[in-house]
């Protein structure tokens, strides 16, 4: 049909649209000077027309709008689209080189898939991608599991097979970023599985009366030792840091309130406990000081008599060898000695056998009796 109204013209041969150059092209002239197409190709488009404004717009020179003239040049223009393409790729692998790790974290660089170093804070660099490529975590902050809440969870069988109802908190953080990446899938949930299969096995060793009152701590401090030696048999690359006992209950119902009555007996008890030791830290160190007195002073008087005992024979030893040198001489004067140890504290009176013969002497007996008795300290030997 020869009115076919397309831009493009008929496709059966009829006549096209001529634009003011006398171009036959819908695109005009696009800058360059028209060329002789054959009839069959003058009912498409002009491939070559777009090839060129492509050019044109990357930068190429030519004229435009047939007007003739440079048209305007593109950044990077002269190297083409694939020189342009080659620079973006070389900026895009110089910033993927570039990257910080902060000092809570620790990097892992793979090469090509496979485990080659782990990198510590700071910056750092690597080969762009995908030759090394980065994974980085925080490890130097602590991470926490809560563990229990549901029955299936919290209700745990006693060594004396009882039940008690138990919930804790586990603290942990990742120490090693390449056993913690590859060695083991989902972490924190084996972390869990791990906590709960220690706290189990742990309480079954010990009895309910302890677990609720004395050996919480010795609890929460073997199951973080035993979860710690369970993960380093898996290599998880994670350590424990604490792990924290919120509650160890009997199951609720009446038998709860038996064993709080046991608790308030035992606090009583430990209360009885402490005075006595009170009392005994009191009365026994006065006890052990009078006792240590008593040792002393019958030390003293032995030390003492044994001393006097001592100074008696060895006089006596003295005298003997002084009677055997002169016996007259050392009797007279034993004599004289003894004589002087009886009459001189004793009250006397001496008179001369001469004196008043026939008379009765004067003597003032009241005087005498009241007068005190004069000692006398016996002479050295």
């Amino acid at each position: 049909m020869s009115d076919n109204k397309s831009p493009w013209g008929g496709r059966s041969g009829g006549k096209k649209p001529q634009n003011s150059s006398g171009n036959k092209s819908p695109w005009g002239t696009r800058g360059r000077p028209d060329r002789a197409k054959p009839k069959a190709e003058e009912t498409s488009p002009d491939l070559e027309n777009v090839i060129q404004d492509f050019k044109t717009r990357l930068g190429d020179r030519g004229p435009r709008g047939g007007g003739g003239g440079e048209g305007p040049q593109l950044p990077f223009g002269k190297f083409g689209p694939f020189g342009t393409f080659l620079l973006v790729g070389a900026a895009v692998a110089l910033v993927s080189m570039v990257y910080t790790v902060d000092q809570t974290e620790r990097a892992v660089v793979l090469r090509f898939g496979e485990y080659a170093r782990t990198e510590t804070p700071g910056l750092k660099f690597k080969l762009p991608a995908p030759v090394e490529t980065k994974i980085i975590r925080e490890t130097e902050v602590v991470q926490k599991e809560d563990i229990g809440g549901t029955t299936a969870q919290s209700l745990m069988l006693t060594g004396d097979e009882n039940i008690v109802d138990i919930d804790f908190t586990v603290l942990w953080r990742i120490n090693d970023l390449n056993k913690f990446i590859f060695n083991v899938e989902e972490t924190p949930t084996a972390v869990r599985a791990v906590a709960e299969s220690a706290m189990r096995e742990v309480v079954g060793k010990n009895e309910l009366e302890k677990i609720i009152t004395t050996e919480r701590l010795n609890i929460t401090i073997g199951v973080r030792d035993l979860m710690q030696r369970t993960l380093d048999e898996y290599e998880a690359g994670v350590e424990i840091v604490e792990v924290q006992l919120q509650k160890a209950d009997p199951p609720e119902g009446e038998v709860i309130d038996a064993f709080r009555d046991v608790v308030n007996a035992a606090q009583d008890a430990e209360t009885t406990v402490n005075r006595a030791t009170a009392y005994q830290n009191d009365v026994v160190p006065r006890a052990r000081g009078e006792a240590a007195q008593i040792v002393q002073d019958a030390e003293a008087y032995r030390g003492r008599v044994i001393a006097e005992a001592t100074g008696e024979a060895e006089r006596f030893k003295l005298v003997l060898q002084e009677y055997r040198a002169a016996p007259r001489v050392t009797r007279q004067r034993m004599y004289l000695e003894t004589i002087e140890e009886i009459y001189g504290p004793a009250e006397k009176v001496i008179l001369d056998k001469g004196v008043g013969s026939g008379v009765v002497p004067y003597l003032p007996l009241d005087k005498l009796q009241s007068a005190p008795r004069a000692t006398t300290t016996p002479p050295p030997q």
